[in-house]
């Protein structure tokens, strides 16, 4: 991953979620439902030896949900509520292969600890009839050690746009088996993704631009609740990313939009029309 023995970052991913989507279909939002989600992720990336290393990625998120409910008497109800705090934290162990006919595969594998705060689903009434976010879902954490699983791969073509195009591939997967201790299981994940990287800049202020573009397809099974599926969470996205990343030295910034092209959703539920991240880290 790194050739730094520790790298330290900073990110923020940020969406917001106020389209409804019933499967693949953009419905109607008359209560003008929005979910807006920042998570702070803080990551270490430490190298143990040669080929083999550690990361440890701490979540903070910041979660607010909105609606705007008219009332039989003609008053509206402006409805809020939102969390922040610590979410779960991520322990990774990653080791890279011997290149083999100019491929770097790195192998990882690790645990979700469930140190975010969880609260039993409170099924209570909604804001209104036909509202599209359960307080289940207002969640910290999953409340479980989850295991973590995931490959990559990329190596150089030097033929293509010289001096050349690093392609890359990925998998990874965030498998609960478990339930909480307020009867919810979160679902599982997983993410498949390829794509392209090319040096845009090698000299001067903001050396070392590169360019990024990653089309991807991700999973998500619905939540349980005491074996019943929670009505909204699941379904599956195709998403095209581009990015920058720009280095400074020891310090590197990347800024990333992801876009879904294609989506098919379980249930009803919200949606966002573009994921935003932005990072900055440095070497040591």
């Amino acid at each position: 991953m790194t050739t730094n023995r520790l790298l330290i970052g900073g990110w923020l991913v940020a969406e917001n979620r106020d389209t409804p989507f019933d499967g693949s279909t953009e419905t109607a939002n008359p209560l003008r439902e929005r979910t807006q989600i920042r998570v702070w992720l803080i990551t270490a990336d430490v190298r143990l030896a040669t080929r083999t290393g550690a990361q440890v990625t701490v979540s903070l998120p910041d979660v607010t949900r909105s609606a705007v409910v008219p009332r039989p008497n003609g008053e509206v109800f402006n409805f809020s509520e939102s969390f922040t705090g610590l979410g779960d934290v991520s322990v990774v162990a990653w080791h890279r292969l011997p290149v083999r006919r100019g491929w770097n595969v790195t192998l990882n594998g690790g645990l979700s600890l469930p140190t975010g705060k969880t609260e039993a689903p409170r099924f209570r009434e909604e804001p209104a009839g036909g509202s599209l976010v359960p307080v289940s879902r207002l969640q910290r954490g999953t409340g479980t050690f989850d295991p973590l699983v995931g490959v990559s791969a990329n190596r150089v073509l030097m033929n293509i746009l010289p001096p050349g195009v690093r392609v890359f591939m990925s998998a990874a997967a965030r498998l609960p088996i478990a339930e909480n201790t307020h009867g919810l299981r979160t679902g599982a994940s997983w993410d498949v993704g390829a794509g392209g990287s090319r040096e845009l800049r090698q000299e001067g202020f903001g050396h070392n631009v590169i360019g990024i573009v990653r089309l991807g397809w991700l999973h998500r099974e619905q939540d349980v609740f005491e074996g019943t599926p929670v009505l909204v969470g699941g379904g599956d996205w195709i998403t095209i990313a581009p990015a920058l990343a720009a280095g400074f030295g020891t310090w590197t910034v990347q800024a990333e939009a992801k876009f879904p092209i294609w989506r098919s959703l379980d249930n009803r539920q919200l949606d966002s029309a573009r994921v935003l991240q932005f990072g900055v880290v440095k070497a040591f």
